[in-house]
């Protein structure tokens, strides 16, 4: 009996020692994921306090250029006489509150509003289309509201009367000017073909070759309507085109905000969509996205926000294919629930540094918005080209 017990006792000693090696190995296998987890949790710290801090100097970089737009132009004010002005109060110079209130305060609402939309709007385009060069514009809304402004300025007639009467019939949202219902007909014509061309057809790639040929078929009606046009009003016509933030009245800014408005609420709800398109339209639909129903959301979003743009600023360039990239450098992500505010953020930014540039401080003289654009934009668009080459973009 004695020596079962010794045996037994042997026994169990040999498979404890035995699965010693195995608990050890669990015990640092379990230690190995609790550091992994550990290290993953404070990478994801580390990028939401980065996120932050980049939110917050991009808040007090919009804060400055709004201040510095309002005050330093071909009149300079004081910025201290700048927020008397805003908050009410008193100031030296009652010209100096009219400037701000009258003059420049609604076209630096214009350049907040075209910020905001051609920066969501450009991202919309170049994740929907997986092209980082496609921007805000390449469904063709530009060339159906130059059709609209065209008709409306170098036809006159009946169009004209058409779309004055369409304007009045806004009151004061829309104002009565014949160019900015124009634009705004024009583009939704456009933007219905699209639509429709979206339900359709599957290939993402067919879509932006349509836009493509669409909107050069509509500006080759704009050429040969600018060709047989006279001298006064060809010129108007091109006076828009350069685009700008001064036409904008107070009357209309609630509506071109508003529309704006809506815009960004709908790409602030389609970034599950986007987030889902990154991997290709394949993999979204395995996902259970309804692809049809994300297309018509984002077209539809990025339309509404740059036919407001092109109606209300004239078509202004650059800028929707920048802003997308500089967030995605400056964040490092290709998270839209990041993007999307950064896209806002980086666009206040960008559009009020622009018309501080146009405006020539200290300088009666004023550029074309579209000439500024061009300044900031284009090196970015060079940039991502050669990244393109690369295969570098995010």
């Amino acid at each position: 009996m004695a020596q079962k017990l010794m045996a037994y006792h042997t026994v169990e000693e040999q498979h404890r020692s035995a699965l010693e090696p195995v608990h050890g190995l669990a015990h640092i296998i379990e230690s190995t994921d609790l550091v992994e987890e550990s290290s993953v949790d404070a990478a994801q710290s580390t990028t939401s306090r980065k996120h932050l801090l980049l939110f917050g100097g991009l808040g007090v970089l919009s804060l400055f250029a709004f201040l510095l737009s309002l005050s330093w132009s071909s009149v300079p004010i004081p910025i201290l006489q700048v927020l008397a002005a805003l908050v009410g109060g008193e100031v030296e110079r009652e010209s100096w509150r009219t400037i701000v209130m009258d003059i420049r305060l609604p076209r630096v609402l214009t350049a907040i509003a075209v910020g905001i939309g051609l920066g969501l709007s450009g991202l919309q385009m170049q994740t929907l289309f997986r092209n980082p060069l496609a921007s805000p514009f390449t469904l063709g809304v530009t060339s159906g509201a130059s059709l609209g402004v065209a008709l409306v300025v170098i036809v006159g007639s009946p169009w004209a009367a058409v779309t004055v009467g369409y304007g009045a019939l806004g009151g004061g949202l829309l104002g009565n000017l014949g160019t900015v219902a124009g634009a705004a007909l024009g583009a939704f014509a456009v933007l219905v073909i699209m639509l429709a061309v979206a339900a359709r057809v599957q290939d993402m790639t067919t879509v932006l070759l349509l836009g493509v040929v669409i909107g050069a078929l509509v500006s080759a009606v704009v050429t040969v309507l600018v060709y047989f046009a006279d001298e006064q009003r060809t010129r108007e016509f091109v006076e828009w085109g350069f685009g700008s933030f001064h036409k904008v009245r107070w009357d209309e800014i609630p509506f071109f905000l508003t529309v704006v408005g809506v815009g960004a609420v709908i790409a602030t709800f389609a970034t599950k969509y986007l987030n889902a398109l990154l991997l290709g339209e394949n993999y979204a639909q395995s996902m259970g996205l309804n692809i049809k129903r994300a297309r018509l959301i984002i077209m539809s979003s990025a339309a509404l926000m740059a036919g407001a743009v092109v109606a209300y600023a004239g078509p202004i360039g650059f800028l929707g294919i920048a802003i997308p990239h500089l967030a995605r450098g400056l964040f490092g992500t290709s998270d839209h629930r990041i993007l999307v505010p950064a896209s806002v953020w980086i666009g206040i930014v960008l559009a009020l540094a622009c018309g501080i540039l146009a405006e020539m401080p200290s300088s009666s003289l004023n550029l074309p918005i579209n000439a500024a654009t061009s300044l900031f934009g284009a090196p970015v668009a060079l940039w991502v080209l050669l990244r393109a080459r690369r295969g570098g973009w995010l």
